[in-house]
Formats: structure tokens, C-alpha cells, sequence
């Protein structure tokens, strides 16, 4: 009965909530703009790439059976996705191209297809300048073109930043062939924004199951894993102006971060077999060089905890349209016992900084 009562009041605070915020812009009262920032699209080539591409265990959304409803929202960047913005009190969006992108196709496919799904998105950008803006899809497969291609869409298409969805065919960003794209993002000065998909073998084997497998839990620490390979594989070191943005407040990293610094030390002093000592602590690699935003984790104690951890001008909002409810998700936020000095930090001026908007 307690449990029940509790998730009866979070239910009504965010109507609530998406009800006190609406009626705060009809009378043009909100002080900040709402910037979401993990929403997904699909580019009709890699839609129609992913029809024509059978892979075991690696889900992908297609335009006809049960993923014909999400394809056709996913592929829509005009009236019907700017509609639902108004209706859900979303001002613009920062649009993803959907996991696992084209990471899962031969490396010329691949190529081909970031250069589409740039073409596609730019032109919504163009169309849309104040609702939309984008990160470009690169093809790990091939680092030089990833490299040429991220410059191409930022410089000439004014896309923000990068996208990778995760690992390539079981390879993770730290392994030195992979580093021409951050050294290309460096150089540009953008961010690489790392998403989840499906772990790599040998994990996926294990997290697996509708609690431990998929983004209950999986995804969440597939990203969260990756990103202290980077840490220890010393690509933060080789860039130390790299910037990177993980979703899922965090991928749980905020919450096991003085375990992490504790457990390196003990190995660095010869425990558990040792560990090469690293320039910095994990959590200064973390509070430097790390951003995060809440994409379905709009919850209170979470976010107070996150904000705690890294700081307010590390955490930004966002949605993971389509695949949570944007309406629900602001009303939860609009709910929090946040200042609207914070409530702009966290909706707004993060992202504007980050990705430049």
C-alpha cells in the first residue's frame, strides 16, 4: 500500500508539474529555454539499410511490422515531431541518429550511410533552426573517413558534434586505431556523444533477460564500462580537451565514483595484482572531460545525487524521444525542487555551452 501511495504522488506531481509548466508558457512567463538532448531520428537510407540487414541479437528498427509506428515517428523531422514539441513544452531538440546507427554495416556502407544521415538531418536543421539541431553519425569501421566526415558535417553542414553508438563489431573506442576521430574532435573543438547498444560479445552473453539485458541495465553499463576504458586506456591523457556526453545520468559512473578512485588506489599500491599508475584519478578524467544528461532517468534522487557529484554545469536535460514520453518527462523535472536559476541550468545553458547552440 505504501509502495502505491508513493507512485500515486510522483504520477500526480508530474501532471502537475507538465500542467504548472504549460500554463507557464501561455502566459510567457518561463524563463529558460527547454533543450532535449538524446532524441532520436532515422535517415530513409539507413531505414531502409537496416530492412535489407539480418543481424543476430542486434535489435534494428524497421518500417514495416511491430517497428513501422516508431520508424515513421523516427524519420520525421518536420510538423508531426515540431507538434509534439509544442504539445510537451520541448523548445528545440538535439537529434541522435538511433542506436546502433550505422555501426553495424561494412565499412563503405557504413560511410555512405553518415554521409545520408548528415544530408538528412542538416537539411531538417535548415529547415527548423530554432527546434532542431544535430550531432553527426561517423563509421568507426573507418576512422580516416569518421574523421573527414565529422569535419565535414560540423564545418560546411553546422552540425554539433559526433555520435557512436558504443562499440563497432566488438571493438571499443579505446584501441588506438579509433583515435583519428578524437583527435579530429579535439581539434574541432565539438563533443562525441556516446550511446548505448546492445553490449559486445562476451557481455551481452551474460546481461541478458528482460531485467539484467537491454537498457534496464545492460546498456546503461556497457556505456558506463566503455567510458573507463577510455579513462585507463589513456585517451583523455593522449586529448585532455576531449569532451564526451553519455546519456542515462551517467550510466551509473556518478554513483560508483569514490569506489572507483578507492579501488585504484588499492591496485595502484600493488593490490589485486597492481595497475599501471595514470596522470590523473578516475574521477578527475570523469569531472573533466565528461558531461552527462538524464534521457529516461528524470528522477529526483538520481539527479540531486549526479548534480551533487559532478556538478550543476556537467548535467543537461533530456527526453530519449521517441522512446520516452517528453510531456511526462517534463512535468517530472518542472516538479523537482530545483530554483529556476537551476531549472535553466539544467534545461538550457549546459547544453548551449556544450554543444554551442
Amino acid at each position: 500500500m505504501a509502495e502505491m501511495t508513493r507512485r500515486t504522488m510522483i504520477a500526480a506531481t508530474a501532471v502537475a508539474g507538465a500542467a504548472a509548466a504549460t500554463g507557464a508558457e501561455a502566459q510567457g512567463k518561463r524563463a529558460y529555454r527547454r533543450i532535449a538532448t538524446e532524441e532520436g531520428f532515422l535517415s530513409p537510407g539507413v531505414l531502409a539499410q537496416n530492412a535489407k540487414t539480418q543481424i543476430p541479437g542486434v535489435p534494428l528498427i524497421v518500417g514495416s511490422g511491430p517497428g513501422a509506428g516508431i520508424a515513421q515517428v523516427l524519420l520525421d523531422l518536420d510538423a508531426g515531431r515540431i507538434a509534439a514539441m509544442d504539445a510537451d513544452g520541448i523548445d528545440m531538440q538535439l537529434l541522435l541518429l538511433s542506436s546502433p546507427g550505422v555501426q553495424v554495416f561494412e565499412p563503405a556502407t557504413a560511410v555512405s550511410l553518415a554521409i545520408e544521415s548528415n544530408d538528412y538531418v542538416a537539411a531538417a536543421c535548415k529547415r527548423h533552426p530554432t527546434r532542431f539541431a544535430a550531432l553527426a553519425a561517423v563509421a568507426p569501421q573507418d576512422p580516416a573517413a569518421a574523421a573527414k566526415e565529422l569535419e565535414r558535417a560540423t564545418r560546411t553542414l553546422g552540425l554539433k558534434g559526433g555520435i557512436i553508438n558504443s562499440h563497432t563489431f566488438d571493438h571499443y573506442l579505446d584501441e588506438k586505431q579509433f583515435w583519428p576521430i578524437f583527435e579530429a574532435a579535439e581539434h574541432l573543438d565539438v563533443p562525441i556523444y556516446i550511446h548505448p547498444r546492445e553490449p559486445a560479445k562476451g557481455m551481452r552473453e551474460i546481461m541478458s533477460g528482460p531485467v539484467a539485458g537491454g537498457p534496464a541495465w545492460a546498456y546503461g553499463v556497457e556505456v558506463g564500462t566503455h567510458i573507463l576504458k577510455l579513462i585507463s586506456g589513456g585517451v583523455f591523457d593522449r586529448f585532455p580537451k576531449l569532451r564526451i556526453v553519455v546519456g542515462h545520468m551517467g550510466e551509473a559512473l556518478p554513483f560508483w565514483l569514490p569506489r572507483i578512485d578507492n579501488r585504484y588506489l588499492a591496485m595502484r599500491a600493488g593490490m589485486f595484482g597492481g595497475a599501471k599508475p595514470m596522470e590523473r584519478m578516475p574521477s578527475d578524467y570523469i569531472r573533466e572531460n565528461l558531461w552527462v544528461t538524464t534521457s529516461g532517468m528524470n528522477y529526483w534522487p538520481q539527479l540531486r545525487m549526479t548534480i551533487d557529484v559532478l556538478g550543476r554545469d556537467r548535467v543537461m536535460y533530456a527526453t530519449d524521444y521517441p522512446f520516452e514520453k517528453q510531456g511526462q518527462a517534463v512535468g517530472f523535472v518542472e516538479a523537482m525542487p530545483l530554483s529556476t536559476s537551476d531549472k535553466k541550468t539544467l534545461f538550457e545553458d549546459v547544453a548551449a555551452r556544450v554543444f554551442k547552440l
